[in-house]
């Protein structure tokens, strides 16, 4: 098995370009919206000795084509997970993977094993869902848009320096240079949001809404040098899923298992436990 071994999985309207290798008790690794699949290229590889690895580009990243249609990004989660028969697999979602993965567990509730989510997203998402509301993604606005506009002036590396400061503030070495490769060859779905304008949820009520409802195993991670949003809005679903943890990672960043690979590989571990088993109603 090596990292060249990609297939094409046709889905509704497009493709999506995915890797699976191993046996075991099924894994499916999502990834951010400032990153592809290679940032899990040190743990698909590891993770494929015990289990079921699956890893794929979201539309418009990496090697998948971007979307010249509406779609639904928990769609092609299910589509892949069906087309894999991996059977309620956990689902590994960073930032706008864990959005992903947090209604997919919602829409489909007996096809989800388990949840670990990596400083997660989740549609629905409110200001007033931290302490000190707007105020407190001050920081994200700024950089994001100082971002956007580099982008937009052609000074891509000042753009990616932005999204470092962002989300990348424990980067260093391999890890940096890897986010880097990663935000350049993405920059248009990145800064341009070509997919995720197309993106629909098919009229699903919001997850904020519905958090609730989440009958797996769920476990947060997030970093303490993450945007200082983040730990609130974790610890916001933490308080409403039930049996949800959430541990605060040192020394981490957005890119935890970049940072933090120990911490990521303790939690798979832990999370593994407890695979499956029901959830308080």
């Amino acid at each position: 098995m090596t990292m060249d071994e990609s297939k094409m999985l046709r889905v509704e309207g497009g493709e999506i370009s995915y890797q699976v290798a191993g046996n075991g008790t099924p894994i499916i690794l999502l990834h951010e919206g400032i990153a592809d699949r290679r940032m899990w290229d040190r743990e698909f590889l590891l993770l494929a000795r015990e289990h079921r690895v699956a890893r794929y580009d979201l539309r418009g990243f990496g090697r998948s084509p971007p979307a010249t249609a509406p779609f639904s990004s928990v769609r092609d989660l299910s589509d892949l997970r069906d087309h894999l028969r991996m059977d309620r697999p956990l689902i590994v979602g960073p930032s706008m993977g864990g959005r992903i993965a947090l209604d997919l567990a919602l829409a489909e509730p007996e096809g989800v094993g388990g949840l670990l989510l990596i400083a997660p997203g989740y549609s629905g998402m409110d200001y007033d869902h931290v302490p000190g509301g707007k105020a407190t993604f001050q920081r994200d606005e700024t950089l994001s848009q100082n971002a956007v506009d580099a982008w937009k002036a052609g000074d891509i590396d000042q753009a990616i320096e932005y999204l470092r400061q962002l989300w990348g503030g424990a980067l260093a070495g391999s890890s940096l240079d890897r986010f880097r490769i990663m935000v350049r060859e993405n920059a248009t779905e990145i800064f341009e949001e070509r997919s995720g304008r197309l993106d629909t949820r098919e009229g699903a009520p919001p997850a904020a809404s519905r958090l609730h409802e989440v009958r797996v195993p769920t476990h947060i991670l997030v970093g303490d040098r993450d945007n200082p949003a983040m730990p609130h809005l974790a610890n916001f679903l933490g308080g409403r899923i039930p049996g949800a943890t959430v541990q605060l990672v040192a020394g981490a960043d957005h890119l935890l298992n970049l940072t933090r690979p120990d911490a990521f590989d303790a939690a798979v571990r832990e999370v593994m436990k407890n695979l499956h088993r029901p959830q308080g109603k």
